[in-house]
């Protein structure tokens, strides 16, 4: 059976460097569902995950070409939340996966609804697997890939919240905040604190700041989403109140202008 898989991998990397088509993303991820826990098929998925986002990396480094592109986006995201859940050892300790981390913060504020959903998952699944008992053997990796992006990551997360991206996206924005939140208490807290102090007081004043960093306080110390979403929708309110507001908001924290570098593909 693992020649039989081999070869149908091996055609769906080829296939999908040829024509680009998510399609082929999208099948891997079902593939990774149903034989990423199964060891006899562990070689040719590690080489169809690392061709494939390897290549997608290279299609997705702007948020420009996001929005060219959301299905692979999409696709793309989903399978790298199945690597996560089903055979993390096969993508985690790699040099692909901080690359990936690094494309998803380029393209997280992305306008589309599916992609971006996907896109938060994998950042939410990635912080709660460096708390998680499965994920022990990967906390201090985890811990180095984000404590290297955390101010940026935060900003971006933090602008996600106050407008840059649509209030639809609330609950999944808040969850990333609490992951990030349990998984890095006192550093989201320090970057919460210089992020919110970019904003202007005319559009948070020193109460709402208060309590913004209470949320997140609040958030690390264990607090449900439940009781937190609610808060979060509070303080998003406050700065998309209306437009003049969250055009300051916007253009303080300038998501859309933080400068990325993907990590280079060693050799």
């Amino acid at each position: 059976m693992g020649i039989t898989i081999g070869a149908m991998l091996l055609e769906i990397q080829t296939l999908y460097q040829q024509h680009n088509q998510s399609c082929f993303l999208y099948l891997s991820s079902e593939v990774i569902k149903i034989f990423g826990s199964d060891p006899s098929c562990a070689s040719y998925l590690t080489c169809l995950i690392q061709t494939l986002f390897n290549h997608t990396i290279q299609l997705l480094r702007t948020i420009q070409d996001f929005t060219a592109r959301p299905d692979i986006a999409d696709d793309c995201f989903l399978l790298a939340s199945r690597c996560i859940r089903y055979c993390p050892d096969l993508f985690v300790p790699t040099e692909i996966f901080p690359r990936l981390v690094d494309c998803a913060m380029a393209g997280v504020t992305i306008q589309h609804r599916e992609a971006c959903k996907s896109i938060l998952c994998f950042l939410s699944d990635t912080f709660d697997l460096a708390k998680s008992p499965e994920g022990e053997k990967y906390r201090d990796l985890i811990n180095t890939i984000v404590l290297q992006r955390g101010a940026t990551l935060a900003r971006i997360m933090i602008a996600s919240l106050t407008g840059a991206l649509p209030s639809g996206r609330l609950e999944e924005v808040s969850y990333v905040l609490l992951s990030l939140s349990r998984a890095f208490g006192g550093n989201m807290l320090n970057w919460t604190r210089d992020c919110i102090a970019l904003i202007p007081p005319q559009a948070l004043t020193d109460s709402e700041r208060s309590r913004f960093l209470t949320i997140i306080s609040d958030a690390s110390s264990g607090s449900s989403l439940g009781s937190l979403t609610d808060r979060f929708a509070e303080i998003s309110e406050v700065c998309r109140r209306n437009k003049a507001v969250q055009d300051i908001v916007q253009a303080a924290l300038q998501p859309h202008d933080l400068a990325f570098m993907v990590a280079p593909q060693h050799s």
